[in-house]
């Protein structure tokens, strides 16, 4: 008996269906070998991976800085200052200060009201410190700028006092502003730097306001320092 063809073949098994495939993970997963490719890709060539900052906000305080250097207002208060400055300047070139110091050392040994104060760098400022300090009555400060106890003596009996320090409160009844009496102003030719060690400057050529003219002084350097050597009456025309 002959074997019919394909009787002993097993029949085949159905095949299972093809999973579907999820759109959204397909996209990740080729995002994700796209993302080791360019790995791969910076690897190979060396490149660092890039990384983009975002743009920086100008800041609003230099803004506003510029805008304000910019402004009128910066510049009135500007020459206001540099202003300040150069009168402060001026005033202590010519009137310098009165802060203790060592008056006596310089002077060669100095006596009396003179010791332990100092005397103003400008000839100007001894005269103009006298006048203030006439203005507040300091009696100490304003006959420590007469270097000669005899000088002082010679203003106390021109003005009927017994010493310098009355004369100088007397003085300081007679004055109506002092405002006005400390602030001396003296002619343009006085303010010229002395070419000599021993000046005189008389009150009739100054402006004195709020107060009486205080008589002609001698002024003599010594030292660093300016102080009245001699001192008399005047009378101004």
């Amino acid at each position: 008996m002959t074997d019919e063809p394909g009787k002993d073949l097993a029949p085949r098994q159905p095949q299972p269906p093809t999973p579907q495939v999820d759109p959204e993970q397909l996209r990740q997963f080729q995002e994700f070998q796209r993302f080791q490719e360019f790995q791969r890709y910076q690897e190979a060539t060396g490149q660092a991976p890039q990384t983009f900052e975002p743009p920086k906000r100008p800041r609003h305080w230099l803004r506003w800085l510029l805008i304000f250097l910019g402004s009128s207002l910066f510049w009135r208060l500007f020459t206001a200052v540099a202003a300040l400055v150069t009168v402060m300047w001026v005033y202590n070139h010519f009137f310098g200060t009165d802060d203790p110091g060592d008056i006596a050392s310089d002077s060669g040994g100095v006596t009396g009201a003179a010791q332990g104060l100092s005397a103003p760098a400008g000839l100007q400022g001894t005269v103009g410190m006298f006048y203030k300090h006439v203005s507040f009555a300091d009696t100490t400060r304003a006959c420590t700028l007469i270097l000669r106890e005899d000088t002082r003596q010679k203003f106390a009996n021109a003005h009927g006092a017994s010493d310098c320090a009355a004369a100088v409160k007397e003085l300081k009844t007679k004055v109506t502003s002092v405002d006005k009496y400390q602030q001396v102003m003296f002619p343009p030719e006085m303010l010229k730097t002395p070419t000599t060690s021993k000046v005189t400057i008389n009150s009739c050529e100054l402006t004195v306001e709020g107060g009486p003219r205080l008589g002609t002084f001698v002024v003599e350097k010594v030292g660093s320092g300016w102080v009245i050597t001699d001192w008399s009456p005047s009378t101004c025309g």
